[in-house]
């Protein structure tokens, strides 16, 4: 009987949980992240050809209003290359750029800032998450690794995580002092994990969230328990798919499947998600029923 009414539950949850997508913005150039200040969206192109570790110098962030309608497609005034997550502290636009993380200031789009991280082997810098307004962590995928960076003397410090696979999407929630993290390995083995990390410098403890393996990427927080993360499922077709996390449980449950998307963006303002579908070139809107 407990079962027949877990799954009755289930059923229920699916249905309740069936998005309505709308296409906001198309024709971009492979559009990875998208971040928003309340007044525009910021989306980051890793350009012409989907080369994620090309130093090629034809990335951008486009600019754009909160419906979508593009401002400037070409925001940022200094080269990029494969930009991909972001974060904003004060008036600053922070992008992962393969081995460095760029500020620009957000109303000229001028460069501002510049952390080099290509010292410590990395090519693939992929997300970003900030703790305060003084410190940002940021992935590298390629190499396994987090780092914690203090923004006004960009002091880089390796989190001391062993056996890290493909830390890919970042989120810190402040409330509870909790880095999450999800997993991808790039070899398209969808071995990631969804983790937490707690503690403070040197003595940082990984734990595993939930049994989910995949290739996961983007990760929000929906409310105190809930987290919403995207998952490749496979780099060859497309078959991105949605899950939502239960903290306290350690559970989850797919809440999409099938869709083209990359990072993700949950918009509190507005009560809706935003995915850059990085093979369509669109930015999705997604309000859950």
């Amino acid at each position: 009987m407990k079962n027949y009414f877990a799954i009755i539950a289930v059923l229920l949850f699916s249905i309740a949980a069936h998005a309505q997508s709308d296409v906001i913005t198309s024709g971009l150039l492979h559009p990875e992240s998208i971040i928003t200040d309340g007044k525009f969206l910021y989306t980051t192109l890793i350009g012409k050809a989907l080369a994620p570790t090309a130093k090629d110098g034809d990335g951008a962030i486009s600019k754009l209003d909160l419906a979508g309608k593009p401002i400037d497609l070409n925001f940022n005034k200094a080269v990029l290359n494969a930009p991909k997550g972001t974060t904003i502290v004060g008036n600053i636009l922070y992008v992962a750029d393969v081995d460095r993380v760029v500020g620009f200031d957000l109303q000229s789009g001028e460069k501002v800032d510049e952390v080099d991280l290509s010292a410590q082997g990395t090519q693939f810098l992929n997300d970003l998450t900030l703790k305060g307004d003084s410190v940002f962590f940021v992935s590298a995928t390629d190499i396994g690794k987090i780092f914690k960076v203090t923004i006004s003397t960009h002091r880089i410090e390796a989190l001391n995580i062993p056996k890290l696979i493909g830390p890919n999407g970042l989120l810190y929630d402040a409330k509870t002092d909790i880095l999450y993290v999800a997993g991808l390995d790039r070899s398209d083995n969808p071995m990631g994990e969804l983790g937490m990390i707690t503690g403070k410098s040197g003595y940082y403890t990984y734990t595993t969230l939930t049994d989910a393996r995949g290739m996961f990427d983007g990760i929000q927080m929906l409310d105190a328990n809930t987290l919403i993360v995207s998952d490749w499922v496979t780099l060859k077709e497309r078959k991105t798919r949605l899950l939502k996390i239960n903290i306290k449980e350690k559970t989850y449950v797919e809440i999409e499947k099938n869709i083209d998307a990359a990072d993700i963006l949950y918009d509190k303002k507005q009560k809706r998600f935003l995915l850059p579908a990085l093979r369509d070139g669109n930015i999705v809107e997604y309000k859950f029923k």
